[in-house]
């Protein structure tokens, strides 16, 4: 029987130098071997994975937007977008809060460049996306997102969420990082939708995550497997924890299952 194992990216695929253990190359490509599918499972919008090295190992398909985007074989087969008036009722509420915002869709990434100014990830968007990566336009109806990020280190949590409303969920990370998704959509509705697709029965999930938008995903799969590297909560969380991304994480927690 077919299984579907979903990977996250930042600190499960690659660390956060962005290298990919050998280990973890060999170990995906031999689970496709051995008849089960694998699958990208990220927070990212898809026009913010395009890595030729990550998207090279051969994966079946991509869990994008924490679940609000499915391709599979290269073709879209699932998506979520927020409405023009979701998207300016979202920009006002950031804008009260002085958060400066990245919005992320199928297509393109949205920044005011000059809210960031020389922040590290926005130089490194404008390196990797390239023509993926504009300016947010004043029309807010050509804008085509499925989610949106945003940094505040210092806001007040509880009355930033409770501002945004009904139609978002709002995923806190450290470091003030906030990711804010249509509501009722995560990692965890996207693999469902996989596996309805797929015909895979559950008990033959599995996630390999690190983080905090990842805990939805590994409290729903069979199988949860946390990296090494992972949040203590995540740790908690999984059914098994397996050895940091630098390890050899991905390889001996496929094999620990025997799927390799």
């Amino acid at each position: 029987m077919k299984k579907a194992v979903f990977f996250d990216i930042d600190g499960t695929l690659w660390n956060y130098q962005m290298q990919i253990p050998e280990s973890a190359v060999w170990a995906i490509r031999k689970l496709r071997e051995n008849g089960h599918y694998a699958f990208i499972c990220s927070g990212r919008s898809r026009s913010n994975i395009q890595s030729p090295k990550l998207l090279g190992i051969g994966f079946d398909g991509v869990v994008a937007s924490c679940g609000a985007h499915i391709d599979f074989h290269k073709e879209t087969a699932y998506q979520v977008l927020l409405t023009e008036k979701q998207v300016t009722y979202a920009l006002n509420v950031l804008k009260k809060y002085h958060m400066p915002v990245v919005l992320e869709g199928p297509e393109y990434v949205y920044v005011n460049e000059s809210d960031f100014m020389d922040d590290p990830y926005v130089i490194h968007l404008r390196k990797e996306l390239g023509e993926h990566l504009k300016n947010i336009p004043s029309d807010h109806s050509k804008i085509r997102i499925n989610k949106m990020s945003s940094i505040a280190p210092d806001v007040d949590e509880e009355s930033f969420v409770k501002d945004m409303g009904e139609d978002f969920d709002v995923v806190i990370h450290g470091q003030g990082i906030i990711e804010i998704n249509p509501a009722g959509i995560s990692k965890a509705t996207g693999i469902r939708k996989v596996c309805e697709m797929l015909d895979i029965p559950h008990e033959n999930t599995f996630a390999f995550g690190d983080s905090a938008n990842d805990l939805e995903m590994l409290a729903y799969v069979a199988h949860s497997i946390a990296m090494g590297n992972g949040t203590e909560e995540v740790k908690n969380t999984a059914e098994y924890v397996t050895r940091s991304v630098d390890e050899d994480g991905i390889l001996h927690g496929l094999k620990h299952y025997g799927l390799i």
